[in-house]
């Protein structure tokens, strides 16, 4: 999966379901909300397509970096 997938990703389910990963993550809280949200996927739903899409968005090196700034 692209970043730019990943981006447009739509969360299937959650108390964000029905955003894309890019507009949760437009602001801190969200941001860290996904943070938060990988490490409840990589324990519970490793593998899936929702746990591919917030890894591969959280793993740009841009992303990673506003999120070490938080």
């Amino acid at each position: 999966m692209t970043f730019q997938q990943a981006s447009s990703f739509i969360l299937p389910y959650g108390n964000k379901k029905g955003r894309t990963i890019d507009g949760v993550a437009s602001t801190d809280a969200g941001l860290r909300d996904l943070d938060s949200f990988l490490a409840w996927l990589e324990t519970n739903r490793p593998g899936t397509d929702v746990h591919e899409a917030v890894k591969t968005y959280l793993d740009d090196p841009s992303i990673r970096k506003e999120l070490e700034a938080l």
